[in-house]
């Protein structure tokens, strides 16, 4: 139960995601009608006090000269999408800051939450060392390289390391949302909130992570990709898989987690997942046969695989349960 009014604090910069701050006033919004009182007192803040966002529209703010940190802190993504871009934004006066007024945020205890490229903010603000983050799936080598004391993980959709909460690409601004909401108002306010707004609760941004995409960014990893994709029925160890790439084991592990930070076995359950979800989508082979060609031991290894990365069931995923859905 919420006993006292909860400050939640929206910090926005120029370009800002529009989705993403307005799927934080949804949220906040949301959650104070379903309460019936306003237990979430929703606040814009930034270094100036008027903010474009991406798309041209626009919001007032209470400028961070002015205005102390409360309970809760939200960064909105930077709506920046490329590491070229994110460099530029990181090297601007609004974000250097922005990380000075969230480090001192973080000292006073407030929870601090970012998405998708606004995770480089506080990698910026040194919020993420010795903890474990995620940004959206293709740029956690990006991150790794601005934020090397952090733990950078691609797979998982929300990462709470103690009051630092992050989250991967644009639209998973939702689910770090909810997943804030689950913790400062409990799990019957959050199934609430996920029904009215239709929002699925999802845990992994795994089933969108395509591993052709990342192996576009270095050579070790498109030769590993291609070498996994022409044997991908067959059972593969860190040993045959750096046979392939004529490295040893140590470098191609090192080089795999600094590309796309995944272990090489990590790199192949994300292509062997991938093709089963092509096939459970398109086509009608039984599930035997999936697993079978995606060099997965059983049916029992891949429903498994599938609800661990998607949250539903390879029979849900099916064209015939497409279909009826619809």
């Amino acid at each position: 139960m919420i006993r006292h009014v909860i400050g939640f604090d929206v910090l926005t910069l120029d370009g800002a995601s529009a989705s993403a701050v307005g799927v934080t006033i949804d949220v906040v919004s949301a959650a104070n009608r379903i309460l019936g009182k306003p237990a979430f007192d929703l606040r814009f803040v930034s270094p100036e006090s008027q903010v474009a966002l991406r798309g041209g529209l626009a919001v007032a703010a209470q400028p961070l000269a002015h205005a102390g940190a409360r309970d809760v802190v939200v960064v909105p993504g930077l709506g920046a999408a490329q590491p070229e871009e994110i460099a530029e934004r990181l090297a601007g006066a609004d974000v250097a800051v922005a990380a000075e007024w969230l480090a001192g945020a973080d000292a006073r205890g407030a929870e601090i939450a970012a998405s998708c490229t606004a995770v480089f903010v506080l990698g910026a603000a040194g919020l993420l060392d010795r903890r474990r983050c995620v940004t959206t799936w293709w740029l956690g080598a990006d991150l790794a390289r601005v934020a090397p004391a952090a733990r950078v993980v691609i797979d998982e959709m929300v990462v709470r390391d103690g009051p630092i909460w992050t989250a991967g690409s644009a639209f998973a601004h939702i689910d770090l949302m909810l997943a804030l909401m689950r913790d400062l108002g409990g799990a019957a306010l959050t199934d609430e909130l996920a029904n009215r707004l239709v929002a699925d609760q999802r845990t992994s941004q795994a089933s969108f992570l395509i591993p052709s995409h990342l192996a576009a960014r270095d050579e070790t990893i498109a030769t590993l990709e291609r070498f996994v994709r022409s044997r991908l029925d067959e059972s593969h160890t860190l040993d045959s898989l750096a046979r392939s790439c004529g490295l040893s084991t140590r470098t191609l592990a090192r080089r795999t987690r600094n590309a796309v930070g995944l272990s090489p076995l990590q790199l192949v359950q994300r292509v062997r997942l991938e093709r089963s979800l092509h096939l459970l989508r398109t086509t009608r082979m039984p599930l035997e046969e999936i697993a079978a060609a995606v060099g997965l031991a059983d049916p029992a290894t891949l429903h498994r695989l599938v609800k661990k990365h998607t949250g539903r069931s390879p029979g849900a995923l099916r064209p015939s349960a497409q279909a009826r859905a619809s």
